[in-house]
Order: C-alpha cells, then sequence, then structure tokens
C-alpha cells in the first residue's frame, strides 16, 4: 500500500482560534482529497457495492460486516451539507478509514485459513500478493547487502510483511509448505539467492505453485452440464429433507427418555402387533406426516430404524447434554459432589453421581451417570470411581463439599470414600445426608425405649393383616381409604400409618369388629382382628398415637424439606433441624400430657386416665422426647463445622452489625483458605450488615447483586454465598435418580449396559 502524506497544518487548512482553546485542522477531508483520486488506494465506493468480494480484498471484511459497522457509526459520522461544505457520504467516510487501518493480507492469512474463503475470494487474493520494500541488509565486512526490489520479479512468488519485517514464499503461505517460508519468514538476506533459488526447486513449492497457477483458470461451476445443476439443487434440497427426519427421531428418543419408556419390541419385523415404542411411535407419526410415510416407503438404504441408530440417536442426545453440563461447570466457582448407591434388578450395585453448583442466582443438580461397582465396594474401590469422574469433567480445586449416607464405606474416617476424597482434596467438607441422619434419629432413638418399640411394631400389624388377602384389603376398600405400604428403613411410614390410623380410628374398630362377628372369616383372620382390637382399645396405645402424631407434625415438615425438590441450601437445612429441637423441647411439658390424654378419650369414650397412669405416660412421653433431642445432638454434632453458614443468616444482621461474627470469619478462612480476600470479605460483610434493604436469605441476596451487577463491588460476598448454596445437606437427586433407574431398567430390561442406562438417565 502507498505512503499516503499526512496534511500539514498550514494557513490554508487551520482554524483560527483563540488562546487557550483547541486548533482544529481539516486533516481529514485533505487525507480523503488525495487519496479518492488514487484507486490504488480508495476504490469507488459504487465499485464496491457492485463486486460484494472486493471488500475481502479492499477492506479485507464481509460486506455484511461492513454494513453492521455501518449502522452502528453512521450518526456519529455523517455530517451536515453547509453553504461552507458539501461533505463525503458516511460509506465513503467508513471505508477510507478502514482502508487506512486495514491489516495486510500476509497478517490476514496467518490467522485465517486460506480454505475457509470463497471462490471469488481466493481469486482476488491471487492478483494481489504484498511486494513492499522494506528495509533488510546484511553486513559483510566493508561492503552492506540491501533487499533489492527486483527479486520481486526475478522470484514471482516471493512476498513481504511489513508488520513482520520478513520473506516469505506466497505460495506457500497459501497452501502450505516449508516452516521457513510459511511461518518463521526469513529474516536475513545472508545467502538469500542461495536459499530462494533451493526453495524455489523444492518438491513442495511446485506442488504449491502449479496449485496457485491453476487457481481460478476453471470454475467446475462454469463448466458443469445444467443437468448437473440441477442434480446438486435436488441433491441440497434432499439434505434438507433428511435433516427434518433426522429431527424427528430426535424428538421421538427424547420423548421416550423423558418418559421412561422402553424403546425396542420383543419382534420389530412388520407383521408384529408391537414393534416396540420407538417403531410404533414413529409408524404413529407418519400417519399424520407425509414426509415420514414417503421416507419409510421408499427409503431402501437409511430408515433411521435399526437398533443401530437408536443407540447413536440416543448417544448423540446424551453428548449435547453432557457438553452443556460441562460449559456450565466452566463458569461455575463451586461444585459439590452427591453420591448414593443402590442395587438394581439384575443384581448390580449401581452409584449414582450428582454435581451441583450455582449459575449466577440459580442452584444446579445435574445427574453424571450411574456406575457400576458391583466389582469392587471397598472404600478405595468407590474413591476411584468419583476420583475418575473428577478428572473426567476437569473439576479441578472447584470441590467444596461431599455428601453421602451414613455407611461406614462412604462415612469412615480412615478408610471411608469421604477420607480418601480428602487426602487428594484437604478443603473438601463432608456432609453426612440430614435427611438419613433425621431417619436414623427417629427410627433408633425412640425405638430403645420399650413401649415404643411395642407400639412401632403395633403399627405394622394393621397393614400385615389386611395386605395378606384380597378378602380383607377388599373390606378395608369398602371402608374407603388404604394403608400405606410398610417399609422397615423409612420413618415416614410409620408417620402416615399413624396418621392413617388415627383419621380412620371408627372405621377401622368398625372392620375389625365385622371380622369378629361375621361367620364367614377364617380362625386366623378372626384371632388376628381380635388382637388388633384390643390395641385400640388399649389407653396407653391410643395416647401413644396421639403423641408421635404430635411429633410426627415437625418431623414430617422437616422431612418433606429436606426431600424436597426446591434445592433447600446447608444454611436453611441447619435452620429447620434447630427449629425441629426446639419443637421437641417445647413438647416437653404437662401440657402435652393433658392434651394427648384428652384427644385420645375423644376416639375412645371408655377411656378414662387416673394420676397413676398420667404419671407413667409422662414419664414415657419426656423419655421419648429427650431420647430424640439426645439423638439429634449427637447425629448434627457436625453442624460446629459449618458456623461460618451462619454469616449469611439474615436473621442475625441486625446483630451482626454491632458485633461482627469474627470467630464465624475465622472458621470459614480456616476450611476455604486462599479462597477469599479476607479484608475485603471483612469489609463487604459489614456493608451488608448495615444495609436493610440487604438483609435477604442468600439466594435472594445473591440474586438482587447479579441483578444490579453488583458481582465486582461484593466480588467476595458473591462468592461466599455461592458456596453456600453449593453445599448440599441432602442426598435426595440421588436417591430421585434411583427412582428413575428402577423404571428404566425394569425386569423386561435387566440386560441393559450401563452406558445405555446412563444415557437414557
Amino acid at each position: 500500500m502507498n505512503n499516503v502524506p499526512e496534511a500539514q497544518n498550514t494557513p490554508e487548512n487551520t482554524v483560527e482560534t483563540t488562546p487557550g482553546k483547541l486548533t482544529k485542522g481539516i486533516f481529514f477531508f485533505e487525507m480523503w482529497k488525495i487519496s479518492h483520486h488514487d484507486p490504488k488506494y480508495y476504490p469507488n465506493v459504487d465499485n464496491l457495492i457492485q463486486k460484494n468480494v472486493l471488500y475481502f480484498f479492499i477492506l479485507l471484511m464481509k460486506s455484511k460486516s461492513f454494513d453492521e459497522l455501518l449502522e452502528i457509526l453512521r450518526p456519529h459520522i455523517t455530517k451536515t451539507t453547509t453553504v461552507f461544505r458539501n461533505p463525503i457520504c458516511a460509506e465513503e467516510r467508513l471505508t477510507i478509514t478502514l482502508r487506512k487501518k486495514k491489516t495486510d493480507i500476509l497478517d490476514f492469512l496467518f490467522k485465517n485459513s486460506f480454505n475457509t474463503l470463497t471462490y471469488e475470494e481466493k481469486c482476488q487474493l491471487k492478483s494481489n500478493r504484498p511486494t513492499p520494500n522494506i528495509a533488510l541488509e546484511y553486513k559483510e565486512g566493508k561492503f552492506v547487502r540491501k533487499f533489492q526490489y527486483s527479486w520481486y520479479t526475478k522470484f514471482p512468488w516471493l512476498t513481504v510483511s511489513d508488520k513482520l519485517n520478513k520473506v516469505f514464499c506466497f505460495y506457500c503461505v497459501i497452501f502450505g509448505g516449508e516452516k521457513e517460508w510459511t511461518v518463521d519468514g526469513i529474516s536475513s538476506i545472508k545467502n538469500f539467492i542461495r536459499k530462494s533459488e533451493k526453495h524455489s526447486i523444492s518438491k513442495k513449492h511446485l506442488i504449491n505453485q502449479e496449485k496457485f497457477h491453476l487457481l481460478g483458470k476453471v470454475r467446475i461451476e462454469h463448466a458443469i452440464s445444467e443437468g448437473r445443476r440441477l442434480a446438486a439443487i435436488k441433491r441440497n434440497e434432499q439434505v434438507s429433507i433428511n435433516r427434518r427426519l433426522i429431527a424427528r427421531m430426535i424428538h421421538v428418543v427424547c420423548f421416550l427418555g423423558k418418559q421412561e419408556l422402553a424403546f425396542r419390541g420383543h419382534r420389530e419385523h412388520d407383521e408384529s402387533l408391537n414393534k416396540g415404542n420407538y417403531l410404533e411411535l414413529l409408524d404413529l407419526l407418519a400417519q399424520e406426516e407425509h414426509l415420514l410415510k414417503d421416507h419409510f416407503l421408499s427409503s431402501s438404504i437409511f430408515k433411521g430404524t435399526s437398533k443401530i441408530i437408536q443407540n447413536d440417536l440416543i448417544e448423540s442426545v446424551t453428548t449435547i447434554l453432557n457438553s452443556k453440563i460441562f460449559k456450565e461447570i466452566q463458569t461455575a466457582n463451586y461444585i459439590s459432589i452427591q453420591a448414593d448407591e443402590t442395587t438394581d434388578v439384575s443384581c448390580r450395585s449401581q452409584m449414582s453421581i450428582i454435581f451441583r453448583y450455582v449459575i449466577e442466582e440459580k442452584i444446579v443438580e445435574r445427574f453424571i451417570g450411574f456406575f457400576d461397582v458391583s466389582s469392587d465396594k471397598t472404600g478405595s474401590g468407590l474413591a476411584d470411581v468419583i476420583l475418575s469422574v473428577i478428572k473426567k469433567w476437569d473439576l479441578g480445586n472447584k470441590i467444596i463439599a461431599q455428601t453421602y449416607d451414613g455407611a461406614s464405606v462412604m462415612s469412615g474416617t480412615k478408610n471411608g470414600v469421604q477420607s480418601l476424597i480428602k487426602n487428594i482434596y484437604p478443603n473438601v467438607l463432608f456432609i453426612h445426608c440430614y435427611a438419613h441422619q433425621l431417619n436414623l434419629v427417629l427410627l433408633y432413638g425412640a425405638k430403645t425405649i420399650k413401649p415404643v418399640k411395642l407400639f412401632i411394631c403395633n403399627l405394622t400389624m394393621f397393614h400385615t393383616f389386611f395386605s395378606r388377602s384380597s378378602k380383607r384389603s377388599e373390606l378395608l376398600r369398602q371402608q374407603g381409604f388404604k394403608l400405606p405400604n410398610h417399609s422397615d428403613t423409612r420413618w415416614n411410614y410409620h408417620s402416615r400409618a399413624a396418621s392413617t390410623i388415627k383419621t380412620h380410628f371408627i372405621e377401622l374398630k368398625n372392620a375389625f369388629t365385622h371380622v369378629i362377628e361375621e361367620p364367614n372369616w377364617d380362625h386366623i383372620s378372626i384371632s388376628t382382628a381380635s388382637s388388633i382390637l384390643d390395641k385400640l382399645n388399649d389407653a396407653q396405645f391410643v395416647y401413644l398415637l396421639i403423641l408421635f402424631n404430635k411429633i410426627f407434625i415437625y418431623t414430617d415438615h422437616v422431612f418433606n424439606f429436606l426431600q424436597s425438590k426446591i434445592l433447600s441450601n446447608i444454611k436453611s437445612c441447619i435452620s429447620e433441624i434447630q427449629n425441629l429441637k426446639k419443637n421437641l423441647e417445647d413438647l416437653r411439658k404437662e401440657q402435652t400430657v393433658n392434651t394427648c390424654c384428652d384427644k385420645a378419650i375423644q376416639l375412645n369414650n371408655d377411656f378414662e386416665y387416673g394420676d397413676k397412669q398420667k404419671n407413667n405416660l409422662r414419664k414415657i412421653t419426656y423419655e421419648i422426647l429427650d431420647s430424640l433431642i439426645v439423638q439429634i445432638n449427637i447425629r448434627f454434632e457436625d453442624t460446629s463445622e459449618l458456623e461460618f453458614v451462619e454469616l449469611t443468616n439474615e436473621k442475625m444482621f441486625d446483630i451482626y452489625h454491632n458485633t461482627f461474627p469474627e470467630c464465624k470469619l475465622i472458621k470459614l478462612l480456616k476450611q476455604y483458605p486462599n479462597m477469599f480476600e479476607e479484608n475485603r470479605l471483612r469489609n463487604e460483610l459489614s456493608v451488608i450488615y448495615s444495609d436493610n434493604n440487604k438483609h435477604l436469605p442468600p439466594y435472594k441476596l445473591l440474586d438482587l447483586i447479579i441483578k444490579n451487577n453488583l458481582q465486582e463491588i461484593y466480588s467476595q460476598f458473591t462468592k461466599l454465598c455461592q458456596l453456600v448454596l453449593t453445599i448440599p445437606a441432602t442426598t435426595a437427586s440421588s436417591e430421585r435418580s434411583m427412582s428413575t433407574l428402577k423404571c428404566i431398567k425394569s425386569f423386561l430390561r435387566n440386560t441393559m449396559t450401563n452406558k445405555r442406562l446412563t444415557n437414557l438417565s
């Protein structure tokens, strides 16, 4: 590109101003006036518009990009016509500026592949070999050898980069060749003629020279017949149809996966009455969609109905979902892991792994997969599986917490999974699933008391009696309700059973009385019914039924909260556990005993509770409540490690404003060193505590900060909120995935591989 002389500030092009004010030159107009008549520097704008490809080699810019840039800059570069001037249009003004600032062609080729250019752009590039005169020289004794402009004629492939001040081979830069002539460049002219002659006869250069010579000679599009052109158009139409067909098949795959339905049938030939959900659903769609119907009738090569294609489509959808999860993980600051294990229908041990993290202000939990751990269920074996997942997903040091159930192989402090993970990632906090701990509190806390143990056993008798006989079940259905299914490991079964018995107390008495008095019942039914009826007439059993219904009001609320899909955070869970403990302590009073006795009498008018019996019931009541409270203290004693979570407790912000929670901040920095800037976090917390408008729960406060773009101002507090929200309190999501496992890998699909199981899940 020719050098354009800069305009000088002469009286002719300078506006006189008063002292202290800037002198406004008209340099831009002078530059335009010089360059406007130089076609090499500035071609006519009309030609640029008529020949779209000229944008490329003149401005190194696509026409669409030029138009978009023009729309943005037009208001700023459009000048008003006055009696003193007739300004150039915005298009010309922008073209001049872009041409002046344009990167040279070699620099463009270094950054962009030649193969990505269109045919017209390649042809234009061929005729625009950069040939500037550069100052390359080599001193040899008293003589100084300089770069000769005549070498461009002697070596027609020679080119020079102004920016790098190096010599290259134009042919090899375009098509690829020796590194010295395409990437590194020649920066010294010592022995330059010898190097150039050697390069010009090299095999790679000769191949590239032929390609360069033939470029633009024959254009296939101009040589093909009309029939070939029409065939190309038809092929493009077929590609569009194929894409629509594949899209419809993907929709079917996603539908069946979402509904947890089987894909294939036992017999899939045309005469089969049930060819499987995938084929049957495609046939159903083909009845209304002619495109799909024509495809199945006419296609002989690819129909998209084979088992291989089904598996490929399932795997493709999974790959897309995993890529989205991977992108989310890259943007997340912190990640926690949940894992749980179960046995599937084929007696294989499956471990489910869930990732939890925060994207902006939203808590996200993503299912990663099922992993067969049947061969090694030791702590080291399970830890190896989790570590391999961490490595595969490139989590690095983003992991802050791990949550498992209370099995010794998972929670062991020496050889447990959590301990082995901590050996590699020391700052990873272990959370024993709160829902599991609460279940253990209720299962084993009260059952150590003999009257309670008998009460729990008697509760199970009701379901056992009616479930063992269809005749008894029909009798219960006639009463208009049913008893919940029995479970030894789920305390909320006892909650639902006690609630049902209390609600339908009269109906149950009538049912058992009917069995005893009617003559057409067998002896076992009569004997069992008589025993259960005695329990309904037992004052202590009914009292405990009322008492536990009171306790279950509080425990069920906490259970539902911990198991909810709302993705509760650790701070809220700790608060709920503390409230449960307080509510149980509030029940430990005389009024509770009197209330339970009164309600028991309402259920059975024959009851009378004397002072001696009330004293005995009071003793049992206090023993039950004390046992539960002690179990809560023992099971949840590790919450002291989570004291730093209280830094985001909005109910304490007023207190923290007066007395800063220094000890909680120290615990945070001790648990997660090198993660926060201590002084800045302390100051940000002080500002938050002092502002009543920011006394919000962490997820709402984080939402407020992000929506108002305050992340940079409260950078450390934002990280703290994200960390608190990322810590999982339960493995509820892992347990829900177990339900999905049982739906997908059923008795009829028990040979499914783990890869397909994970993809469908």
